[in-house]
């Protein structure tokens, strides 16, 4: 029992260099019925809890790892900046479930989990049965040509006025772990506040399709995405901050569930996840994946899910739709969910599951 959910919580050892800690539901593995679940930034395994319940109800197994550098999952050998390369990270995911003797498997990622299993994907085709995608569109592989592209928007960002920058620039900046985790508001409230701003609880979340992948033009997404120049994460989202009535109001995410989240990361620390940042945004895993010369598509059967809330479909202008029209050669198709923001598989679980679950009803 985690949290009074009745899910099941083991340590598999020896993966990868990890012993990895993963949630799991109450069926028994068959042919076909198991869905393995990555989580994003910054959640970890519990954030599908509602998701495996419902699962569960269908017949369907289903594992949530805590992917590497996050909760209960501990590493058993020195890790480097390397170990967080989204080519390890997929080898954490495809050891874990060699050593769980799993061949074949429906994969679900959100956030930075949907990163993870579109490189999945592209390593280990054969193995996937179905891919669903939510929140964070995936355009395919890095090209040469823009391997510099992020780098010199950040630059023209601080350019403005006022002056500004990328999230995910701050993310793997050096200040970043301590403004976070020894924020003057303390983790609890500033998880509660990250987690409001980017859900359909803050009402100023309103989405739109950007014009271009310009300064000028991204600017016009919340502080979440493209911050002010001289804030960390910690004060930016401090002036978002819900109500007591708005907090008491959150049904999607309790006091007791959120006090969950800050004991998991008060443990194992915010550094290693920041480090998922560092290294995607660097020029060397750019380099690195490039030399592997990956398809630049996947025939898995998949679709792409997103809450109208979430800005996180629009956030690089034409990932979606190169993500629509060449990553994914077997797509069943964009499904927005009402009353939902980012966390959509917590906001709207059961909306959701539905989705889910019809498209795996039609392979």
């Amino acid at each position: 029992m985690i949290n009074n959910y009745k899910i099941k919580s083991r340590v598999i050892k020896s993966v990868n260099g990890l012993d990895v800690h993963i949630l799991e539901n109450n069926v028994k593995v068959k042919k076909k019925n198991v869905i393995l679940l990555l989580h994003g930034f910054p959640e970890i395994s519990f954030s599908y809890r509602y998701m495996m319940l419902l699962f569960e109800k269908a017949g369907y197994y289903c594992i949530a790892p805590d992917q590497r550098g996050y909760g209960q999952t501990k590493s058993k050998v020195k890790e480097t900046l390397n170990s967080f390369s989204v080519l390890n990270l997929a080898r954490d995911v495809s050891c874990l479930m060699a050593k769980l003797n799993i061949d074949k498997y429906h994969l679900i990622g959100h956030d930075f989990g949907a990163y993870v299993s579109s490189y999945l994907c592209l390593l280990h085709q054969k193995n996937i049965l179905s891919l669903t995608l939510m929140s964070m569109p995936f355009p395919g592989p890095p090209i040469l040509k823009n391997i510099s592209k992020m780098f010199s928007m950040n630059q023209k960002l601080a350019l403005l006025k006022p002056k500004r920058k990328h999230y995910q620039y701050y993310f793997s900046s050096y200040g970043a772990n301590n403004n976070i985790i020894k924020c003057k508001q303390g983790l609890n409230n500033f998880l509660r506040s990250y987690f409001y701003f980017k859900s359909y609880d803050y009402k100023g979340n309103s989405p739109f399709k950007l014009k271009s992948f310009t300064a000028k033009e991204i600017s016009k997404m919340p502080e979440y995405y493209i911050m002010r120049l001289n804030l960390g994460m910690a004060q930016t989202v401090k002036k978002y901050s819900p109500t007591k009535k708005e907090v008491t109001g959150c049904t999607w995410l309790n006091e007791v569930d959120l006090a969950y989240y800050v004991k998991n990361f008060l443990k194992s620390g915010i550094k290693k996840p920041l480090s998922w940042y560092k290294v995607m945004l660097s020029k060397k895993e750019k380099l690195r994946i490039i030399k592997l010369n990956l398809p630049k598509s996947v025939y898995i059967p998949s679709i792409f899910i997103s809450g109208s809330a979430d800005w996180g479909m629009y956030q690089k202008p034409g990932d979606l739709e190169k993500m629509e029209n060449v990553f994914l050669k077997n797509y069943y198709g964009r499904f927005i969910i009402k009353q939902a923001g980012h966390w959509v598989q917590q906001e709207q679980p059961n909306k959701t599951f539905d989705i889910i679950f019809k498209f795996l009803k039609k392979l």
